[in-house]
């Protein structure tokens, strides 16, 4: 399938789940602080914890330029990191990438994508089934996760 525009919200939250959904091995997820992708609701909490329990080689790496919604509002998927720590990984962004960058990604294996533009705004880009339109987006990825992002854990550390 080619790129697909979407330009509005109800749009964007259906093409999420099916991103989700079509993810076989892995998902990377690049996003301000997660609320918007709608993680947190059961039903799609309850899509990740099988997706990771279906294959030990399952993995999801998050990256977010803000954990604090993560750590404050987001109990299932604290949970999820707390039962899957060996094929889940959580980093937050230094402050000075995370003012620079607005844009979000969702990537389930490396054939499927969907790309919104701006933080603020539903327009987005949805790739299904190719892997060669997905290919930038896989290695902006892995280039955001090699600049010094600062691993969150899914403890509270204290005395």
């Amino acid at each position: 399938m080619n790129p697909g525009l979407i330009t509005d919200w109800t749009e964007h939250d259906s093409t999420v789940q099916k991103v989700l959904l079509l993810a076989t091995h892995t998902l990377r997820i690049f996003d301000k602080d997660l609320t918007r992708l709608g993680l947190e609701k059961p039903e799609t909490a309850f899509f990740l914890r099988r997706f990771l329990s279906r294959d030990r080689q399952s993995s999801i790496s998050i990256i977010v330029r803000d954990a604090e919604p993560l750590r404050r509002s987001s109990p299932r998927l604290i949970a999820l990191f707390s039962d899957f720590p060996h094929a889940m990984h959580v980093h937050e962004c230094p402050a000075s990438l995370a003012a620079s960058l607005k844009d979000n990604l969702l990537l389930s294996d490396t054939s499927h994508a969907l790309i919104r533009f701006h933080d603020d705004h539903a327009r987005s880009k949805a790739i299904i089934d190719n892997a060669s339109e997905c290919r930038p987006y896989v290695l902006r990825f892995e280039e955001i996760s090699k600049e010094g992002n600062t691993a969150i854990s899914p403890t509270t550390l204290g005395l």
